[in-house]
């Protein structure tokens, strides 16, 4: 073949053609050869396992033969003859069993497949089956007696001395007749078994010199299916060509365009030519006849892709007008992501925008133009971001203004001392999976105290944050194996956390320079003080206000709960230093645990003949050398210990069997097992599980006892008796 060959082959291979006759040429080769050819083989094949298994049949009539003339001559000579009767057994089971398998429907498919029947349409089996069957069933008849035979032939005479008994003469005739029908039966199945042989040999023959033909006709078929794929090579190297030939007379203009330019036809398929460009945007460069779907197909979603297909199909109506039409184009500015190589992802942001091209006053075709504007977009975010920002600034700066700054000083002390020792148990070190459990329920603790002060004060960005905290240790609760790498992304958490404390540590030191530069009114602030801690100024702390802290916090969590409740503080201005955080801490917790456990809905508190707003009471007690007691008592619901064993059982706290010997007591201390709750849904104010546990943790820490009185349907009343001040030991740095 040469290139003028392939030179006027080409219209024909354009108009499809060639291609059809080699795809008729193709299927040639498989009806003719490929088909017939495992026909044959498998023919093969079989007429092989044919000849083996007659070729094994055909000893066994010369066994038979030979162990009925041993078992005679054994006989004469007053021999043993039992091994021969054994092997006389063994060669005509054998031989039973082969003609019986020969006869079988499997066994004749296989002597079918040489391809000789008889006229009858019998395979090579069938021909001979009769005859096989009619010699055998005589052999059989003269071998069954001597088969059957048992027993010794002999008996001993002192005259006469071994001798034949009368079984062993019977023996002897029926062995001298099975030998004559023998002599004349064996040789005939011989010759039925021989015949079978030379019918599968010449069947196997006929079937290799088919196979042979067949695979020269598949050669020749080989050879011109080769011929045509070269014409089509080289008349598809030739229209190569054409096609490199016309990107080149485009590519100087296109070369130059910053812009990813095509053009797209009626059916939506990239033209041959575009922009260089578009292989920087899109990190491929097969985009002559791309559809323009499978382009944006793994760049942008389901929804975006079909509406942009839609889009495009308005455009191509010459009712439409295109002006109006831009304003709702899908793909105006889109986010993508491409690997950058290295298991990189780069994210991009494409705005495709779509222009008529006309011919004769006729759509031709749609130019579709992509820039690269994520410069634009970057820029746009950022501002963005730096306005958020300042926004966040300006609503922390808000928050902290609303905030009493005795209570503001107080809790960023008592968060510092938790970021502390949340960063302290984070590096001590463990192995056992009771040291990691131990371990999440000491963050637990310190993280729901930061918190739940930080909810009281209405500092929702920290309390946002320390819910998420929350989140991944409650995930890592879930686990049914911890180790240490998994406590590792909490540092990241922490250092959130802990730079926004910082942060509004900061704000609180300016807003305390800004007062003192000013010339505040000393006497307004005497009992506040500027001080350094942990390198950042804020204001000392005052207790006084705990109470209204607990009042908007009790405001603020009825309110999202959609309860009414009012609270009433009594005491709190007897709490000894040492006490001062533990009770603010268990004051939040009680507020909260009262308000969304506790405390029913207004409708329902109607209904069992209550007023719709519930009571709290928080009462810090005085008891001489007897230490002090803080109650918080709810007019709630009560508790039931029927429904806390449902939960426990729920959440495989206790086993059936346990749950049934619990009294009431051990059932109200599960309320204080850390992940208890009885609450399915966790929210920010509760369901974690940890604020009585938390109270429990607290009062272990001083040596206090915690105690629980309730009545269904009318309250709850926790009592935490604390030991006197002076045996408390230094609780500040809880």
């Amino acid at each position: 073949m040469n290139r003028r060959l392939a030179s006027s082959l080409v219209p024909r291979m354009t108009g499809g053609g060639l291609v059809v006759l080699v795809i008729i040429l193709a299927f040639a080769f498989v009806a003719v050869v490929l088909i017939p050819g495992l026909e044959l083989a498998s023919e093969l094949a079989d007429t092989t396992v044919s000849l083996k298994f007659v070729g094994q049949q055909q000893r066994n009539p010369a066994l038979i033969h030979a162990s009925l003339d041993s078992m005679h001559d054994h006989l004469t000579t007053r021999g043993y003859i039992q091994e021969s009767i054994d092997q006389l057994r063994d060669a005509a089971t054998k031989l039973d069993a082969g003609l019986h398998e020969m006869n079988a429907s499997r066994a004749a498919s296989w002597f079918a497949l040489s391809g000789d029947t008889s006229a009858k349409g019998e395979p090579i089996s069938g021909k001979h089956a009769a005859a096989l069957r009619e010699l055998w069933a005589k052999e059989q008849e003269s071998l069954d007696p001597i088969l059957k035979f048992k027993g010794v032939p002999y008996q001993d005479n002192e005259t006469t001395g071994t001798a034949l008994n009368e079984s062993g003469k019977q023996l002897e005739r029926d062995l001298a007749t099975s030998i004559r029908i023998t002599k004349r039966v064996i040789p005939l199945i011989d010759g039925e078994l021989n015949a079978i042989v030379t019918d599968l040999q010449t069947g196997s023959a006929r079937s290799a010199t088919e196979l042979r033909l067949v695979m020269l006709t598949g050669l020749l078929i080989a050879i011109v299916l080769a011929a045509l794929v070269s014409i089509l090579m080289l008349a598809r190297q030739r229209q190569d060509a054409s096609l490199r030939q016309a990107r080149q007379q485009t590519a100087d203009i296109l070369r130059t365009v910053k812009d990813g330019l095509f053009l797209l036809d009626e059916n939506l398929i990239i033209g041959a030519s575009y922009s260089s460009a578009l292989e920087s945007l899109f990190q491929r460069t097969d985009f002559a006849g791309l559809p323009f779907e499978t382009l944006l197909k793994d760049i942008v979603s389901e929804k975006t892709l079909a509406t942009a297909l839609k889009f495009i199909g308005v455009l191509w109506s010459e009712r439409t007008k295109e002006n109006l039409v831009k304003t709702i184009n899908p793909l105006g500015e889109i986010e993508v992501n491409f690997d950058s190589g290295q298991g990189k992802i780069a994210t991009r942001y494409l705005q495709f925008d779509f222009h008529r091209v006309r011919v004769d006053n006729k759509i031709t075709h749609v130019l579709v133009a992509v820039a690269d504007v994520s410069a634009r977009v970057d820029l746009a975010r950022e501002l963005q971001t730096s306005q958020t920002q300042a926004q966040a600034q300006v609503d922390t700066l808000l928050g902290i203004l609303h905030v009493d700054p005795t209570q503001l000083a107080s809790f960023l002390s008592d968060s510092n001392a938790a970021m502390k020792m949340i960063n302290a148990v984070l590096r001590e070190p463990a192995r056992e999976e009771s040291a990691f459990r131990k371990k999440l329920d000491t963050l637990f603790r310190q993280v729901h105290s930061v918190k739940g002060e930080a909810a009281a004060l209405g500092l929702s960005s920290i309390e946002s944050r320390a819910h998420s905290f929350e989140d991944d240790l409650k995930n890592l609760r879930e686990k049914s194996d911890l180790s240490g790498n998994d406590f590792l992304p909490l540092v990241i958490k922490l250092d959130d956390l802990l730079t926004h404390l910082q942060s509004v540590g900061d704000l609180v030191s300016r807003l305390a320079r800004l007062h003192v530069a000013a010339g505040g009114d000393s006497d307004a602030h005497a009992d506040t003080a500027v001080i350094e801690r942990g390198g950042s100024e804020i204001i000392a702390k005052n207790e006084g206000s705990v109470p209204s802290m607990l009042q908007q916090l009790t405001a603020r969590v009825a309110n999202e709960n959609n309860k009414e409740a009012s609270l009433q503080c009594l005491g709190f201005d007897t709490v000894p230093d040492q006490y001062r955080r533990i009770v603010k801490d268990i004051a939040v917790q009680a507020v909260r645990n009262s308000i969304v456990h506790g405390l029913e809905s207004a409708n329902d508190r109607l209904g069992a003949g209550k007023p719709t707003q519930g009571q709290l009471k928080l009462i810090f007690q005085e008891l001489g050398d007897a230490g002090y007691k803080l109650i918080a008592e709810d007019d709630g619901q009560g508790m039931s210990t029927e429904k806390i064993k449902q939960a426990a059982l729920r959440k495989g706290f206790i086993t059936p069997e346990k749950a049934a010997t619990l009294d009431a007591k051990q059932v109200f201390s599960l309320l204080f097992q850390p992940g208890f709750s009885t609450v399915e849904n966790a929210t920010k104010d509760a369901g974690r599980g940890v604020g009585m546990n938390l109270m429990a943790g607290l009062m272990q820490q001083v040596g206090g006892k915690v105690s629980l009185a309730t009545v269904p349907g009318k309250f709850t009343r926790i009592t935490l008796s604390l030991p006197p001040a002076k045996r408390a030991g230094n609780t500040e740095a809880a």
